[in-house]
């Protein structure tokens, strides 16, 4: 009986460490992050170095990487990199059209919304305020200023619209300040968005 009872401990023992480990593997396998455009990180702008934190690949030619700094969270960030890349034979006015739209039509029940476009020789800049409101509409939850800047690739296989965007937030606890630094530094991080070198992307 004793032996018995050793062995039924023992197996006890192997199935709580085996249950133990297995939560450890999955959030492992959670965690890891696939830079499907091949970037060498980290992302230099506006004088801040942002690192590859999440990356999607929901179908056969799309493409999302989202960056953000050290110092904040991909949930509740002040400042975030995004690069997009949507391979095939698009017109370029007709992707940023198709955001323009959609700007429209979201402006129509929030008054907040708001946007401008910028076009310099083959490539398109949108500048486009957006926020998430209060039920009752009299508070901004959060605020959100994002550049999208968008070229056409069109290097063999990697044929296809990159976009490249900074996306800076506010929330209740510092909206005034986060309004206050887009009066008075509106045009300065379109011109640091505009000017950066776009990174040279390589489909895995």
């Amino acid at each position: 009986m004793d032996y018995i009872y050793y062995k039924f401990i023992q197996m006890k023992i192997k199935i709580l460490i085996l249950l133990l480990i297995i939560p450890l593997i999955y959030v492992n396998a959670q965690n890891k992050v696939n830079d499907y455009l091949n970037i060498r990180g980290p992302i230099k702008l506006n004088q801040k170095e942002y690192n590859l934190v999440w990356s999607s690949h929901p179908n056969e030619n799309y493409f999302k990487q989202e960056y953000v700094s050290s110092h904040d969270n991909i949930h509740k960030y002040n400042s975030m990199v995004l690069v997009d890349f949507i391979k095939g034979d698009f017109n370029i006015k007709d992707v940023v059209d198709q955001k323009v739209a959609e700007l429209q039509e979201m402006k129509k029940t929030n008054p907040v919304v708001n946007y401008q476009i910028f076009e310099n020789k083959e490539e398109y800049i949108l500048d486009f305020l957006i926020s998430e409101n209060s039920k009752d509409g009299k508070e901004i939850l959060i605020a959100e200023r994002n550049i999208y800047r968008y070229k056409i690739i069109s290097n063999g296989k990697n044929k296809g619209v990159l976009l490249f965007a900074l996306s800076e937030r506010g929330y209740p606890e510092n909206i005034d300040s986060f309004f206050n630094n887009l009066k008075t530094n509106s045009s300065k991080l379109i011109e640091t968005v505009g000017n950066y070198k776009l990174p040279d992307i390589e489909i895995k």
